[in-house]
């Protein structure tokens, strides 16, 4: 976390010295709405962890509004992958995977306007909304090319006995649903030079806090709140 803090500092130092630079006259191409798609790379998620979707609505010189969607998985910190000799891998202790389903409605204040054709624009960003947490099994494989959920209680499930993680997506339809809340704070900062496309990307923190703890390692410590720095990168059109 230490290091989204010191990359968006760099990011706004940066951008700061760029704006000085400007004209007062100078101001963004107009636009109404706003779609962008991104990808998330969060502190507690994997190397991709997740996606969203924002749309956005001007109200005013430097504000907008914006609704947005997001799917992202949630890691436990003191999840470790053990490689086994069949050459592949899995989380060892693991009976769960954690992905939050997060609609949202934010708002946008805009901080450095950029100049048309160049520049970056900074704007702060906040929103809030449920938080859905889909409660997937994480089933492992076994010899005789079983597939079950890991169990601790299990002595079958014992390292020795697991070769591999049977995929992503084959509890899938055994979720349990958790309901909770989100908030997420964040800078984003855009770069594009046409009125009609739009590229940028995102620092901030996030939190989800649900109404009862996730089993995500039975034999840890587990939580039913969860907090992210994150980065996303983002492009999409305006109108």
């Amino acid at each position: 976390m230490r290091k989204f803090a010191l990359y968006a500092l760099l990011l706004f130092v940066t951008t700061l010295s760029v704006n000085a630079q400007r004209s007062p006259n100078d101001v963004d191409e107009a636009y109404e709405k706003e779609n962008v798609f991104g990808i998330v790379k969060a502190t507690n998620g994997g190397l991709i962890s997740g996606i969203f979707y924002r749309h956005s609505k001007t109200l005013g010189p430097r504000d907008l509004s914006h609704i947005a969607f997001e799917a992202v998985n949630i890691k436990h910190p003191r999840e470790s992958r053990v490689n086994t000799v069949t050459g592949s891998s899995f989380v060892y202790g693991k009976s769960n995977y954690l992905v939050a389903l997060r609609p949202m409605y934010g708002r946008e204040k805009i901080l450095f306007r950029k100049a048309p054709q160049q520049g970056a624009r900074i704007s702060g960003l906040v929103a809030v909304g449920p938080s859905i947490g889909m409660e997937i099994p994480y089933y492992v494989e076994l010899g005789g090319s079983r597939k079950e959920q890991y169990d601790p209680n299990n002595q079958g499930h014992s390292p020795g006995f697991i070769s591999g993680k049977a995929g992503p997506f084959r509890g899938i339809g055994e979720s349990s649903f958790v309901l909770g809340g989100f908030a997420k704070a964040s800078l984003t900062f855009e770069t594009n030079s046409t009125k009609q496309k739009v590229f940028g990307f995102e620092v901030g923190f996030t939190v989800d806090a649900y109404t009862r703890e996730i089993n995500i390692l039975p034999l840890a410590d587990n939580q039913s709140v969860f907090t992210a720095a994150f980065l996303a990168i983002y492009f999409g059109k305006r109108r």
